[in-house]
């Protein structure tokens, strides 16, 4: 495009030139009759008019004007012709005539740039509209995706609950039968006077890379990880709200397909802060038997000592520090847990998140889950 403007702009100039050499080279001795402004009229017909015919119908054909643009402008120049030829030898009505050749164009230019207008509004009403439709179809291949996400996670969910039963029955294989004998699952072994080493026995310990492989899975219905038991990382200091944290975990695996709880593992900046954060705030032993002692004690003040039968804790070695691994079934009968002198509060483990359900809600969940 630039190298045409610049071809035209070269050839205008020369045929310019020539134009202004005709003019000035008038000599009336030999005009054979021809007047001045004649003369003038006759170089300006054949350097500029006959060349500006075939510059303006480049212009049309570069803004991709309809054919009745090329009719017009064939009209126009035709028009103008003749009055230029008139303008030549009727000297008398030049300013006329001048006004007959300039209205015609001036208003030919003036129609031009309005089409050009019209058309510059159309294109940008398309491209407005081409833009709506395409945020449009992005917005439904948006729902499409999280469809598609919703549905996968779903599938992932089911394959991770598969993972872990698998996980689980395996780990059943190697724990003897004295170990899962109704004397250590009684409600006595749990108690408060009787809970010792033998409750999380070597035998009941997953190996180092069976934890490995369960700290690598996303939290889930049935898998859920705490940093501490009482500890707060961030305040750096005791907090007794994160205990209540843990019951209400273990309090929503009752209530729907039962769980896994892993304390001492930060699974969102996979950090192992273990135990032993804990150990100076659970117990003046400052010991793996005194957290545990802590957290049965508080399990039975807000669940009830009657659910012991349906969890079991182990403890782990993991990077050089100690894990507990809370393994939970779940309840034959709803589970309501305490808070804040309230018993009405009813936790169930939902798409990874352990959510207190309402009356209503409540009243149905026990209808759906729970025979009598």
């Amino acid at each position: 495009m630039k190298k045409n403007l610049l071809l035209i702009g070269i050839i205008w100039a020369i045929l310019t030139v020539i134009c202004l050499g005709s003019i000035s080279n008038y000599d009336p001795d030999n005009a054979n009759g021809t007047t001045q402004t004649s003369n003038i009229i006759y170089s300006l017909i054949v350097f500029q008019f006959f060349p500006s015919i075939f510059v303006t119908a480049y212009y049309l054909k570069r803004k991709c004007m309809s054919k009745i643009h090329y009719a017009v402008l064939s009209l126009l120049s035709i028009w103008s012709f003749l009055v230029l030829l008139a303008m030549g030898n009727e000297e008398e009505w030049l300013i006329f005539l001048i006004i007959l050749l300039t209205l015609p164009n001036v208003g030919f230019v003036i129609w031009i740039k309005t089409k050009q207008k019209n058309q510059t509004i159309i294109k940008n009403d398309q491209h407005k509209n081409k833009s709506k439709t395409e945020k449009n179809n992005s917005y439904d291949q948006l729902k499409k995706e999280i469809s598609e996400y919703q549905l996968k996670k779903e599938m992932g969910e089911y394959q991770l609950k598969k993972e872990i039963d698998e996980y689980e029955n395996k780990n059943q294989k190697t724990v003897s039968e004295e170990t899962v004998s109704e004397e250590t699952v009684s409600e006595e072994t749990v108690s408060e006077e009787t809970v010792s080493e033998e409750t999380v026995s070597e035998e009941t310990k997953p190996t180092k890379k069976g934890i490995a492989d369960l700290l690598k899975l996303p939290e889930s219905e049935t898998l859920e990880f705490k940093s501490t038991l009482k500890w707060d990382i961030r305040q750096e200091k005791s907090n007794p709200a994160l205990v209540l944290e843990c019951v209400k975990t273990i309090a929503g695996f009752l209530n729907n397909r039962g769980g896994i709880l892993i304390v001492g593992y930060d699974d969102d900046n996979n950090i192992v802060y273990g135990l032993e954060k804990d150990y100076p705030f659970t117990s003046k032993k400052q010991n793996y038997d005194g957290w545990q002692q802590y957290f049965i004690n508080q399990i039975n003040d807000k669940l009830g000592k009657t659910i012991n039968h349906y969890f079991t804790i182990e403890s782990i070695s993991y990077d050089g520090k100690t894990l507990a691994k809370i393994n939970v079934k779940t309840s034959p009968n709803p589970v309501f847990t305490k808070q804040d002198n309230n018993e009405g509060n009813f936790y169930v483990r939902i798409h990874g998140q352990t959510e207190n359900l309402n009356p209503q809600e409540t009243q149905k969940w026990i209808s759906d889950h729970f025979t009598n």
